[in-house]
């Protein structure tokens, strides 16, 4: 050991030590660092692939409880007792009408309890038996599923030949016995969207498997294995479905011959559709290409370590060898030359610039042979006097370096620091930093000796230079900012294009920051104050807008700058700052013009309301609120909206497809949706009149409310006038010939017979002449509520068709018929006790009817019948009135 110690000197066998562990420290720090980025990638994978799969389990539940809702309505609507042909043809329609408005429905088909489809959407599958299905077979034999789980058939292949699996409901007769089954057999391309869709890597697999153990669908559709049996399939998924667990994430191989992979199994069986079986989504990943960026990085960061450790043992053996070569010429100057000598010769070496020592009072200088070297000067090129050294300054720059060093002299500064430039022996000019400090002073306190250093700065002033062109070029201004620990700001370097935007020169900011902040709007300087504040507390990215006033006006300002501390805890922030003056203005006046627009909006005579692709309402302006009352809460989305303002099921599907219809059109268009009427139901059960239009952008939509409701009471005000006796309240003589020539037409066609009841009511002139005109009214008015109150038959029409004269009309009523009828209004007419103390047939008012009845032919019209019974109700009164003849 003392031969190593005497050969190799004991600093440089620390150095080898000190390396050796700090490169092993390393080593063990990057295993370390390695292994925690393994661990994070793995549970990040994990949680990447629990996520995609909650994300397929949440699709799946939306999708699967829309077919259970659609699957319930439709066998509600299955009439149990019987089920015919024309019910099965309105059943066909329904269904093919769900199966188009629903995605990821193939088939929608009603089988009867043998098994027999004899309803569908699609036609061929009519007739065809499916009792061989197990879900049917569950469905017959299974008497302790509820009525109404949602059975799920295992996957199957369908006669289109794909693979699939069917959700089926019961519909039960009174007793509980199976009556029928409505099924819909899942569409697999829409269900291998939603796996696609969660493929967030090319290995990434995804699937839908049945509890059972079978997988029918996985994604991509090349690595697609249907039909695996329950003895192939997986030992991960058999340990899953086994274990009853919602959601299991394990390493392990999925199939036979395939590799190692990150497996997430998440159960989906929803308690509210009570499904007899449940479904199982997996997305998995292969392992190996889950790592494989970790292994490439792993390689590269153990050879780096590796090379690094070669190259630090070549740099400290090269510069311990560098180390004893200079020890040895030390020691041999040492020998030859003086100590004053030996001193500057060391200097020299280790400062590796030039020195220079000047003696004031003799006005002489001295400079280092690496201060000569560095201009290009010989030992012997230059003379020693102050006068040959300021001959080497530039002209230009010769009147600042005397000043910086009279006021070194007069001690107004600590030290001599000047950077200028200095004329090189090829007659070219190089920039040095030169530092100095007087070393000795007189008894008067003049200085007498200073000695400094000079150091070759042209690299670094080339590059300023280079970074200030950049900045004059770029838009804006690029700076440093300073916050001292002491509260004073300044800018250590700021471009030329600050003067653009505050008006203010670059060396008028370097010392002292206020000048900026005394540009600064008043009611923004508060703000940029406290975000310059959270910004050094933080360390976080400052950004801010704000607004500066100059003479020009007021512009708008944007910067941002990211800070650091630095060692003597002042804050130090880079930054760009802009004028975004127009841009402001601009988005200002797009807010003005989008308040303005929402205004118009919002204040429009006509309801208006916005629906997203989602099915969201998510604008409605005042108009709408006045015309139907529903608020946000309570009508949100578009299918809330079917619900509350079409209660009406049959209505609402009608309105449904009709609108859907226009919708379709308009988009395949122009976006203008065509204007309809609509019957509205508002939120107090009104029903309204709407004329309903809109356009369509994108997937949105905007529809626009008209109420007519007021325009459709005119209107029925003004038939009711045209058509209705405003005294009776009963059908005029011009409806009651409308209603005749109907009739007639329509038992032309039958072949049935057509029935006329005419009445008159006795001695009417008598009345009104004992009575008066007024109470005459009301005896007409009571004669009215009798004639209609009798008439018990929804197609019977009662009109006054003239005076005190009345007629009934009785489509399909025989002659015998209108006879009981006409003796029954004769009745109820008399049973009103209407007094009449002038009549010659009782005390109270009665009437004579005349009765015809004919069946109409081309050779007949329908005035022969008026005619017939004029004749009897005359017959009547010839034989005593009070009474009916025909």
């Amino acid at each position: 050991m003392s031969f190593i110690t005497d050969f190799i000197p004991r600093s440089f066998l620390r150095q080898w030590t000190a390396l050796l562990a700090a490169w092993i420290g390393v080593g063990f720090l990057i295993v370390a660092l390695l292994c925690e980025e393994r661990s994070d990638i793995e549970a990040s994978e994990k949680a990447l692939l629990s996520h995609q799969a909650h994300i397929i389990h949440d699709n799946l539940s939306r999708q699967l409880d829309a077919i259970d809702r659609a699957l319930r309505t439709l066998a509600q609507e299955v009439p149990v007792a019987h089920l015919h042909a024309q019910e099965n043809n309105r059943l066909n329609s329904r269904l093919r009408a769900f199966s188009d408005a629903m995605t990821g429905v193939r088939t929608l088909a009603l089988l009867d309890k043998d098994g027999t489809a004899i309803s569908a959407n699609r036609p061929e599958l009519i007739g065809q038996n499916f009792q061989h299905r197990d879900y049917f077979q569950t469905a017959v034999r299974d008497s302790q599923l509820p009525q109404d789980a949602l059975l799920v058939s295992a996957p199957f292949q369908t006669l289109s030949g794909f693979w699939s699996i069917t959700l089926a409901r019961a519909v039960h007769t009174e007793n509980g016995q199976l009556a029928a089954l409505m099924v819909a057999t899942l569409d697999p391309e829409d269900f291998r969207i939603l796996l696609n869709s969660v493929r967030y890597a090319p290995d990434v697999v995804s699937s839908l498997s049945h509890a059972d153990g079978l997988r029918f669908l996985t994604a991509p559709e090349n690595l697609e294995q249907h039909s695996i049996s329950a003895e192939q399939t997986s030992t991960l998924l058999k340990r899953h479905i086994v274990s009853d667990q919602q959601e299991t994430i394990a390493k392990g191989v999925l199939d036979s011959g395939t590799s190692q992979r990150l497996v997430v199994m998440q159960t989906f069986q929803p308690p509210q559709l009570k499904m007899d079986k449940a479904l199982v989504a997996t997305v998995s990943r292969d392992w190996s290409a889950i790592f494989a960026p970790w292994l490439a990085k792993a390689a590269l960061v153990g050879f780096l370590w590796f090379a690094a450790g070669i190259a630090a043992g070549a740099t400290l053996g090269f510069s311990q060898h560098r180390r004893r070569e200079l020890m040895r010429r030390e020691q041999a100057l040492e020998q030859e030359t003086a100590a004053l000598q030996a001193r500057w010769h060391a200097v020299l070496m280790a400062t590796q610039q030039g020195v220079w020592d000047c003696d004031i009072k003799a006005g002489t200088i001295y400079l280092s042979p690496v201060w000569k070297e560095m201009l290009g000067y010989g030992p012997l090129d230059l003379g020693n006097t102050m006068g040959d050294w300021e001959a080497l300054v530039h002209p230009d720059d010769l009147p600042q370096v005397k000043s910086v060093l009279q006021q070194h002299f007069q001690g107004q500064s600590a030290l001599y620091e000047s950077v200028h430039r200095v004329r090189c022996k090829g007659g070219e000019f190089k920039w040095v930093l030169d530092r100095g400090q007087i070393i000795e002073r007189d008894a008067e306190g003049k200085p007498i000796r200073l000695i400094g250093t000079q150091t070759d700065v042209s690299t670094q002033r080339q590059q300023q230079e280079t970074l200030n062109r950049l900045a004059d070029h770029v838009p804006g201004a690029l700076y440093q900012y300073l916050l001292g620990a002491d509260g004073h700001a300044h800018f250590p370097y700021i471009s030329r294009g600050i003067e653009d935007l505050y008006g203010k020169p670059p060396q008028a900011l370097c010392d002292d920051a206020a000048l900026i902040f005394n540009t600064i709007h008043p009611d923004d300087l508060p703000h940029v104050y406290e975000s310059i504040q959270a910004s050094a507390q933080s360390l976080q990215l400052w950004r801010e807008e704000y607004r500066v006033v100059l003479q020009q006006g007021v512009r708008w300002i944007s910067g941002q700058a990211m800070p650091q501390r630095t060692a003597d805890g002042d804050v130090l922030w880079h930054g760009y700052i802009q004028d975004i003056t127009q841009a402001k203005e601009q988005s200002l006046q797009l807010q003005n013009t989008e308040r303005l627009l929402q205004h118009l909006l919002q204040e429009m005579p006509v309801g208006l309301c916005m629906v997203n692709c989602a099915g969201e309402m998510y604008f409605r302006n005042r108009r709408f609120l006045e015309i139907f009352g529903y608020t946000k809460e309570e009508v949100h989305t578009l299918e809330q909206w079917w619900q509350r303002a079409y209660p009406e099921p049959t209505y609402r599907d009608k309105v449904m497809q009709t609108w859907n219809a226009a919708l379709g059109h308009a988009r395949a268009r122009q976006g203008e949706i065509e204007n309809q009427e609509y019957y509205v139901t508002d939120s107090d059960g009104r029903n309204r009149t709407m004329a309903i239009s809109g356009v369509t952008f994108g997937d949105d939509f905007l529809a626009m409310f008209v109420d007519r409701t007021e325009q459709q009471m005119q209107k029925e005000m003004f038939r009711k006038l045209a058509f209705f006796d405003s005294l009776t309240e009963l059908p005029n003589r011009r409806q009651f010939d409308h209603s005749l020539k109907a009739e007639w037409r329509r038992s032309r066609r039958s072949g049935k017979p057509l029935a006329l009841i005419m009445f008159d009511i006795d001695h009417f002139k008598q009345y009104n002449d004992l009575y008066g005109h007024q109470k005459g009214d009301e005896c007409l008015r009571t004669v009215a509520q009798a004639l209609r109150d009798a008439l018990v038959r929804p197609h019977d029409l009662a009109a006054r068709y003239g005076g005190e004269e009345f007629v009934c009309l009785l489509p399909e009523c025989d002659l015998d018929g209108a006879m009981a009828k006409a003796q029954k209004l004769c009745q109820a007419v008399q049973e009103k006790a209407i007094p009449h103390a002038d009549s010659s047939t009782g005390h109270f008012v009665t009437v004579s009817a005349g009765v015809a009845c004919l069946i109409p032919n081309a050779l007949l019209e329908p005035s022969s019948l008026i005619q017939r019974a004029d004749e009897n109700l005359y017959k009547a009164k010839v034989q005593g009135r009070n009474r009916a003849v025909s």
